[in-house]
C-alpha cells in the first residue's frame, strides 16, 4: 500500500499516481510547480540499513544521481531534486528525476517479439553511450536489464534509449555492496558478482545480455523461471552457474547471426572479466566498426581531423541520430487536405512504393521535397504524416535545434546525420523549419557567390536518392533560405501547405471541445466561420470562449463561440498573405 495519495503534497510537488513500491522505495509521478511531470522515488529512511547509506546519512541513489547531474547526456536519467519530508512520525528522503513517455524495452520485445540486428545495436549503442558517462564518473551501474532502458518518445516522435533506473548505482564493490541484490535479474548478472564483485566489467556483461535479449527474446542461457526457487539466493545462484555450463545459443530457426556478431556477444558474455571488452567505448567500437563500417569510417577521419593542431578545439561530437519506422497509413492523422495528399501520392509516394514499375516506366528519382506555407497550417504534421504514410525508417530534425551550418560544429553534425540515414537506407531525412538550418547570406554576398558552407551543404544534399535518401523539408518563408539548394538535384518537389480546409477546421474544433462543458455544438458552421483560420487560431478562439464559459459559469456553447469567432480575424489572410502564394 501506498505511503501518499493522491492530492498529497511533498516538498513542491503534488502527487499525482502510485506507479509501484520495490524492495527500498515507493515510486510516484507528480507534478511540479511547473506544472510538468516528474518521476518520485521515495524511501523510509529508518528501514534503510545505516551501511547503505552515503556517509552514513543520505541513501546512495540520490547522492550519485546528483553527481551525475548534467544535461549533456540524454541516454541517462537527469535529476531533478531532492530533498525530506516527515509523515507519521517517519522520515522519508525523496528523489525527483524527469518523467519519461515511451515504452520500456522489456515491454516492447513482449508485445512486438525480438529487434533485427541493426535496431539492436542501435539500441545497444545508445545504452553504452549511457554507460560510458557513468563509468567516466568513477560509477557503476549494477544493474542494466531491459526494464530499466527506456525507449523515450521525444517531441519530434522519434524513439531515445534512456538508463532510467538508477536504484543500484555504486562506486566499485569488491566484498559488501552498498544496495540489495536481491531484486537484481540473476540470468542478466555477471558471474562475479554473485560473489560481490561489482566492476564496469560486469556492467559490460549485462550490457553484452541486453543485447542478446533484444535479438533472441530472451536471457542468455535462460533454462528455467527462477522464481518457482521462491528467492533463495544460493539456490537461483546454483542454477545460473549450472545453465552457464552450458555452451551459449547463438543460433536459431528463426534468428541466424553473422560470425562477427556471434565473437562479440561471447566477448561480451565472457564468463571472465579479463576476457571481455575492457570498456563500454571499446565495446561500442567494436559494434559500429563491424555492423556500421561507412560509419566507423566517417567516425574515424573525423577523428583523424580532431587530431590536427589546427583544428583542436572544434567540437566533433553530434547527436546520435534516432529513428522511426513509418506505419505506411501516416495520412490517417491529416484530416481534409485532400487535393495535397493525393499530390503527394502521385508524384512522390508512387514511385518509392513502386521501384518495378518506376523502373518500367523510367519515373526520375525524386532527391528531396520541400513544403512551405505560412505559420501554423499544418506543414509539420504533414511532414511526419508524409514519412509515416511511405512505411520508411525516418527521423525529423527540427532546425531551430540543429542550428545554421555558419555555426561551428553544425555541418560535421549533418554529416554524421546524413550518414546515419544512409546506413539505414531506404530512410525519409526531414528537416523542419530548414530555414534555419541554410539561411540566405545574401548580404553579406555579392548576388552568385556561394559559400563554402553551403557548398557542403549542397554536396551532402545533391544525389541523396543514389544512396536510398528521400530529404523532406518545411519552411515558412522560402525566400530565406539560400538558393543554392533551392534547385533540382537538391529539392526536385515543391508542394504548397494551405490553412486547414473545411474538414481540418471541423476535427481541430471537435478535437479541442472534446472533454470541456459544452451544449450542442454545430461544428460545420464553426467550420465555415473559421476560414482561413490556422490551427492555432481555433486553439485561441475555443480557449476564449471556454474563458467566458467559466467565468459565467456556464457550459461552453455555439453563441458563445461564434460570438468569438464574429470579431477573430485569422492570422493569415489569404487577402493579405505576402510570399505564401501558390506558385
Amino acid at each position: 500500500m501506498e505511503t501518499f495519495k493522491k492530492g498529497e503534497k511533498i516538498g513542491k510537488y503534488v502527487i499525482n499516481s502510485f506507479i509501484k513500491k520495490g524492495l527500498v522505495a515507493e515510486s510516484y509521478s507528480v507534478l511540479g510547480p511547473d506544472d510538468m511531470m516528474y518521476f518520485m522515488k521515495l524511501y523510509e529512511l529508518q528501514s534503510i540499513p545505516k551501511e547503505q547509506l552515503f556517509e552514513g546519512k543520505e541513501v546512495y541513489e540520490i547522492q550519485l544521481c546528483k553527481e551525475l547531474n548534467t544535461d549533456d547526456n540524454v541516454n541517462v536519467v537527469r535529476f531533478v531534486d531532492n530533498g525530506e519530508v516527515k509523515k507519521s512520525n517517519k522520515v522519508f528522503h525523496y528523489l525527483v528525476t524527469e518523467y519519461y513517455r515511451g515504452m520500456l524495452l522489456f515491454d516492447a520485445v513482449r508485445q512486438d517479439g525480438p529487434f533485427d540486428l541493426e535496431d539492436a545495436v542501435q539500441i545497444i549503442l545508445c545504452v553504452l553511450s549511457g554507460l560510458s558517462f557513468i563509468h567516466s564518473r568513477a560509477l557503476i551501474h549494477n544493474d542494466i536489464r531491459p526494464s530499466n532502458i527506456m525507449l523515450q518518445e521525444l517531441d519530434n516522435g522519434m524513439l531515445m534509449p534512456t538508463i532510467i533506473d538508477l536504484g543500484h548505482i555504486s562506486y566499485m564493490v569488491k566484498g559488501r555492496p552498498t544496495f540489495i541484490d536481491e531484486d537484481l535479474m540473476p540470468y542478466f548478472r555477471a558471474p562475479e558478482t554473485f560473489r560481490a564483485v561489482y566492476t564496469v566489467k560486469s556492467d559490460i556483461f549485462s550490457t553484452g545480455a541486453l543485447l542478446y535479449f533484444l535479438i533472441f527474446g530472451k536471457s542468455p542461457w535462460e533454462m528455467m523461471d527462477l522464481r518457482t526457487l521462491e528467492g533463495d539466493k544460493q539456490k537461483i545462484a546454483d542454477a545460473v552457474k549450472k545453465a552457464r555450463k552450458q555452451d551459449l545459443v547463438l543460433e536459431t530457426d528463426e534468428v541466424k547471426l553473422p560470425d562477427y556478431m556471434k565473437a562479440i556477444l561471447l566477448k561480451a558474455l565472457a564468463k571472465k572479466p579479463e576476457d571481455r571488452f575492457g570498456s563500454a567505448g571499446e565495446f561500442a567500437k567494436d559494434l559500429i566498426e563491424q555492423v556500421m563500417p561507412e560509419l566507423a569510417k566517417r567516425m574515424e577521419e573525423t577523428d583523424t581531423k580532431a587530431a590536427q593542431p589546427e583544428e583542436q578545439d572544434q567540437d566533433t561530437t553530434g547527436p546520435v541520430i534516432t529513428f522511426k519506422k513509418g506505419s505506411g497509413s501516416g495520412f490517417d492523422n491529416v484530416t481534409g487536405r485532400d487535393e495535397l495528399k493525393e499530390q503527394l501520392r502521385k508524384e512522390v509516394l508512387f514511385a518509392l512504393q513502386n521501384p518495378e514499375k518506376a523502373k518500367l516506366y523510367k519515373l526520375p528519382a525524386i532527391n528531396g521535397v520541400l513544403l512551405y506555407g505560412p505559420p501554423g497550417c499544418g506543414k509539420s504534421l504533414v511532414l511526419e504524416s508524409f514519412a509515416e504514410e511511405l512505411g520508411f525508417n525516418y527521423s525529423i530534425i527540427k532546425g531551430v535545434e540543429l542550428g545554421h551550418i555558419y555555426q561551428e560544429g553544425v555541418l560535421d553534425n549533418l554529416q554524421r546525420i546524413f550518414d546515419a540515414a544512409e546506413i539505414k537506407a531506404p530512410f525519409v531525412l526531414c528537416f523542419d523549419e530548414i530555414e534555419f538550418i541554410a539561411p540566405n547570406p545574401n548580404a553579406a554576398l555579392e548576388e552568385g557567390n556561394i559559400t563554402p558552407q553551403i557548398s557542403a551543404f549542397f554536396g551532402m544534399l545533391n544525389n541523396c536518392s543514389k544512396k536510398g535518401i528521400l530529404v523532406v523539408a518545411t519552411t515558412n518563408r522560402p525566400d530565406l533560405i539560400d538558393q543554392s539548394i533551392m534547385r533540382v538535384g537538391c529539392f526536385d518537389r515543391v508542394f504548397f501547405v494551405p490553412q486547414p480546409d473545411f474538414e481540418a477546421r471541423k476535427d481541430i474544433f471537435i478535437d479541442h471541445l472534446k472533454d470541456r462543458p459544452c451544449e450542442d455544438i454545430d461544428f460545420d458552421e464553426l467550420a465555415r466561420m473559421s476560414d482561413d483560420f490556422n490551427a492555432g487560431d481555433i486553439t485561441e478562439a475555443v480557449n476564449e470562449a471556454a474563458m467566458t464559459a467559466a467565468y459565467n459559469d456556464v457550459p461552453i456553447s455555439q453563441k458563445i463561440l461564434v460570438d468569438v469567432l464574429k470579431y477573430k480575424n485569422p492570422t493569415y489572410s489569404t487577402k493579405t498573405r505576402i510570399g505564401f502564394n501558390k506558385k
